[in-house]
């Protein structure tokens, strides 16, 4: 399958200028080599037969129970013989939380919504904590001033309150429209406070326009979507991971409207030629942990 560049991306290629201030991180991050918990796979769960709809791969692991009329479906995946569909306002699938989202891990998923371009935000998985997510991964509609049109964003509250500190990764950069399959996957590291968000294996920027060369953003509220967050730190969600919505203010919502395959997560922040590697690979992929050379 070819992962083309964004239905929503800029129609001509923009000067790179970096965020600067309070709260924004650098255009040019690159992930760290901080990582200081073993990788091992958690939980994995393909979504394959609808006689055990929430059976986990990994031998011990947490089994997933769908919710609000959420239907496993024969050839509704990406990847073996079924996925996870869902209606974009009960649907969801959920179970225990597999990793400490207080230290590292890593979750990665096949996503394609119902519609080619969404129009309201949507959630493909996070993890409940009483009051809000520890995390969340979303699509997001275009926001004015941010660069890059529609996005990907990772969300990371600090505490279990309404009104928690939040740290925010977009991603903006080369994926398929909604409408087509795309790989998610989430980092956090621990050690390096810091929560990396990778679309099709890709940790790019979508960056603000400087058609004029002076150094300065064209328009001067524009913020670009940087893929990594730093000073992230989160609490350890003791609910529930839920695929397909998320927990704010003590309620769920933002339900994801489409379909959702091969959900995975790790202990310990996997590098990015990890992400890469699983974000390129079909059907007969082992579940484990990937054994990639000099993987960091």
């Amino acid at each position: 399958m070819a992962l083309g560049p964004s239905a929503w991306a800029a129609p001509h290629t923009p000067t790179a200028v970096t965020a600067s201030g309070a709260g924004q991180t650098s255009t040019t991050a690159q992930p760290p080599a901080g990582n200081a918990v073993p990788r091992e796979v958690t939980a994995r769960w393909e979504f394959d037969r609808a006689s055990e709809a929430g059976v986990n791969s990994v031998p011990g692991g947490p089994a997933m129970t769908p919710g609000g009329g959420a239907r496993l479906v024969p050839g509704a995946g990406f990847m073996g013989e079924g996925g996870l569909l869902l209606d974009g306002k009960r649907g969801y699938s959920s179970g225990a939380v597999p990793v400490d989202t207080g230290n590292s891990f890593t979750m990665t998923a096949w996503v394609k919504a119902d519609v080619e371009e969404p129009t309201r935000r949507m959630t493909l998985v996070s993890a409940a904590g009483n009051a809000t997510s520890s995390f969340r991964v979303d699509f997001v509609p275009a926001l004015a001033h941010r660069a890059g049109g529609a996005a990907w964003e990772a969300t990371m509250a600090r505490t279990d309150t309404a009104g928690s500190r939040t740290v925010t990764a977009v991603n903006a950069g080369a994926w398929n429209s909604g409408a087509d399959w795309n790989h998610l996957a989430v980092v956090y590291d621990a050690p390096a406070q810091q929560l990396r968000l990778y679309v099709n294996g890709q940790f790019g920027t979508a960056t603000c326009f400087d058609d004029n060369g002076d150094g300065a953003a064209d328009d001067p509220q524009c913020v670009p979507a940087v893929p990594a967050a730093d000073h992230a730190r989160s609490f350890t969600a003791q609910r529930s991971l839920q695929v397909g919505r998320a927990k704010s203010h003590g309620t769920f919502g933002d339900h994801w409207s489409g379909a959702i395959d091969d959900v995975w997560a790790f202990r310990g922040a996997l590098s990015d030629r990890q992400i890469g590697y699983l974000s390129t690979q079909l059907d007969g992929l082992p579940t484990e942990v990937p054994h990639i050379p000099e993987a960091g």
